[in-house]
């Protein structure tokens, strides 16, 4: 219980300290002095991928010392099941190459690569790596090492992380609830399926494969209102990616969770 909350712990304190950031003086100073010699925002912002990395693996460096084991073990950051690569490329060409027709047919003339360049490196490498990182190599995969890869404790805790992943992606105010909760519920399920990703193909690098490929797929297709939102083709498009990396999933892991030490 000690390992299972104390990365409990650091994982609630990286994401107040991610999203409180801000608030502090002393923070801001730093980020304006960047800004004034030239350094760019999507750069300057990297610090949450810091935060969050950083807090995944002192989480993991504390518990191999209680339980054994090694950091990058334990954040299951390794090649797990034979496959997950060739899986994850072809689930995500329905979103990615979808995006790419749906992208040029909507695009803005005056739009160009420099622009999008910063939306591509913040959404597409940063968030996903800080995010699977947190979210599944600490919060699933650490704390696998106290509660297990299978069974009630296992998804109760993976229903927790999913619902603390899922609290990230939308303001925390009351009217911004009441507005956003399609992006709730869609961030948490999503949450969840990473989760079984990660158990089933005993590797990090797979749900984060996926995560930054359908992000990718989601900014090139131009979709508005969040991953709550989209139009009808852009959410076809995302249920065939999760259907397809299902499936194949299914097929190419029988046996169930992938067991680790």
């Amino acid at each position: 219980m000690i390992l299972l909350a104390t990365a409990w712990i650091l994982a609630a304190g990286a994401v107040v300290a991610s999203r409180s950031r801000a608030n502090w003086g002393w923070y801001m100073d730093i980020h304006r002095t960047l800004a004034g010699r030239g350094v760019p925002d999507a750069v300057r912002h990297l610090d949450s991928l810091i935060i969050f990395v950083g807090a995944a693996v002192l989480g993991a460096w504390l518990a191999s010392k209680v339980h054994g084991g090694t950091v990058a073990g334990l954040l299951c950051l390794r090649r797990g099941r034979a496959g997950w690569g060739w899986v994850s490329v072809a689930a995500l060409a329905p979103m990615v190459v979808g995006g790419l027709i749906l992208g040029w047919q909507r695009r803005d003339p005056e739009a160009s690569i420099s622009a999008l360049l910063p939306r591509i490196i913040s959404g597409v490498v940063r968030a996903p790596i800080a995010e699977e990182f947190l979210f599944r190599g600490l919060l699933i995969g650490v704390c696998a090492a106290a509660v297990g890869w299978r069974g009630r404790w296992f998804w109760c805790n993976a229903f927790a992380a999913a619902c603390l992943f899922a609290s990230i992606h939308i303001s925390w105010s009351e009217p911004n609830l009441e507005r956003t909760w399609p992006t709730l519920l869609v961030t948490g399920m999503g949450g969840l399926w990473y989760a079984w990703l990660l158990a089933r193909w005993g590797s990090l690098w797979m749900p984060m494969v996926m995560h930054a490929g359908m992000n990718l797929g989601w900014m090139l297709a131009a979709a508005g209102g969040g991953a709550g939102g989209g139009g009808w083709i852009e959410n076809v498009l995302r249920a065939a990616t999760i259907t397809l990396a299902t499936a194949w999933t299914l097929r190419s892991t029988r046996g169930g969770a992938q067991i680790r030490e």
